[in-house]
């Protein structure tokens, strides 16, 4: 085996980062947000209703997958070791599709790059969807190159299912398609692929809420009116970028010198539309960049490995790619270190919420994806400030609410927003039996019985 790993340095460099990814599976104690959610809704679906919760605004793939996990009695980390085998995945597609459209050095240092990324190393495992919907997009172009057209064209559509952003990766490859000839017949092949993974979900949309595109518009509402701790400036990843790969600018280069090659065009075109609209929006995160990274680093990988044709400039690249591997090994642990140090801050109201029946409100889905009960509604923004009278009103409905009020977010100096978070929580305690209550900080957790 140590000689099949030698001789094939792809499969050494995703034999050890999916080592070191296993290594660190318990270091992620905590469940985020966005997961808890996909989790919540995975026990909604296999429950048919009676377990979890559901959000609209979500794609479907993942929350089924997860589902099949809890439904089978499988625990998280399960999930989680799914999640890191597909970014594995991701890594040797890359270089499969580096091969394919450059060369086998060129390949071979994008998957080296992507593997050591402290943004793609850390949150491959947290269980969002960014990398799990790359590892899809990654094989429906590389179908694309092997010339299945309509395979291709349904992994993109699970693609899209899995995170609706991935749509934007779709649209470069089909600009690469169009420019400079377009081929019909293989467009035509590659929406009918698509459309077979969307339709499912659109009918489902029609059935369930009367709109096939609900979900798309309430994913806008929701992105529009959230997310304000994480608005930055339009600088922000080209600073960012530069702390996660010293060299990352090379990409310049590297559009340089493949912009007329066709062949090219279907990384340069999907790289292009994903950084162009993650840079456009005011919502800036490095885990955004995982659908992108891939894209990146084959970009900045082609000058790199022409430049180490140069017996003069070789020794110079090694060392800075030998400096960017402890860099990025340094800042990987660290975030490690901090994600292992977190605890559950919703502990208290768990075990309150083990113990309520009926109609259950929270304001946080990682309760619900620490528990088996049926949650009725999730109280959060943007919706508590908008729909305020909608839901002192509808609160009437509700024999447990838990409440943390750092989860009900208000955007910088809206102050109408802050009154009503404050009027909310006294509509409660007026109306229901406070039956427990702690604040850490600025933030106050209740649990309201009626």
């Amino acid at each position: 085996m140590i000689g099949v790993l030698r001789k094939n340095k792809i499969y050494l460099i995703v034999f050890l980062y999916l080592a070191l990814k296993l290594l660190t599976l318990f270091s992620y104690n905590s469940t985020w947000w966005d997961s808890a959610v996909y989790i919540g809704m995975g026990k909604y679906l296999y429950s048919l209703g009676n377990s979890g919760l559901w959000e609209p605004s979500r794609p479907l793939v993942w929350p089924i997958i997860l589902g099949i996990f809890w439904k089978t009695g499988l625990a998280t980390s399960a999930a989680r070791i799914l999640e890191i085998a597909s970014g594995s995945l991701a890594i040797f597609l890359a270089y499969l599709i580096g091969k394919k459209i450059f060369d086998e050095k060129t390949a071979l240092i994008s998957s080296f790059f992507l593997a050591i990324s402290p943004t793609y190393f850390f949150y491959n495992g947290v269980m969002l969807t960014e990398t799990i919907s790359t590892a899809f997009s990654l094989a429906a172009i590389y179908l694309l190159i092997k010339q299945k057209h309509l395979a291709s064209g349904l992994l993109f559509g699970i693609a899209f299912m899995t995170r609706f952003l991935q749509i934007f990766a779709f649209i470069g490859i089909i600009l690469a398609l169009i420019y400079p000839k377009r081929n019909i017949k293989t467009l035509q092949k590659i929406f009918f692929g698509l459309i077979i993974a969307v339709i499912p979900y659109l009918i489902f949309n029609l059935v369930l809420y009367g709109n096939a595109f609900f979900p798309f518009f309430d994913q806008i509402l929701l992105t529009n009116n959230s997310g304000w701790q994480n608005h930055h400036t339009a600088s922000y990843y080209f600073t960012e970028l530069f702390r996660e790969n010293y060299l990352y600018l090379m990409f310049i280069v590297g559009i340089t010198l493949t912009f007329k090659k066709s062949n090219s065009r279907l990384v340069l075109f999907p790289f292009m539309t994903l950084f162009l609209f993650f840079n456009i929006i005011k919502q800036k995160e490095m885990r955004f960049l995982i659908m992108l990274l891939p894209y990146m680093y084959l970009l900045m990988a082609y000058p790199i490995s022409n430049f180490m044709k140069s017996r003069k400039i070789k020794p110079v690249a090694m060392a800075l790619m030998l400096i960017m591997f402890v860099s990025s090994i340094t800042q990987i642990s660290a975030a490690i270190a901090s994600e292992s140090g977190k605890t559950n801050q919703y502990g208290l109201l768990q075990n309150k919420l083990e113990q309520a029946k009926g109609s259950i409100w929270i304001s946080s889905p990682v309760m619900a994806a620490n528990s088996d009960k049926r949650i009725e509604k999730l109280v959060y923004y943007p919706y508590f400030s908008q729909n305020f009278d909608e839901l002192t009103k509808g609160s009437k409905s509700a024999d447990f609410i838990f409440v943390d009020t750092c989860d009900l977010a208000c955007g910088p100096l809206d102050a109408k927003c802050e009154n009503n978070r404050k009027e909310l929580i006294r509509h409660f305690q007026q109306e229901f039996k406070t039956d427990y209550s702690s604040k850490t900080g600025s933030c106050e957790q209740f649990a309201f019985q009626k």
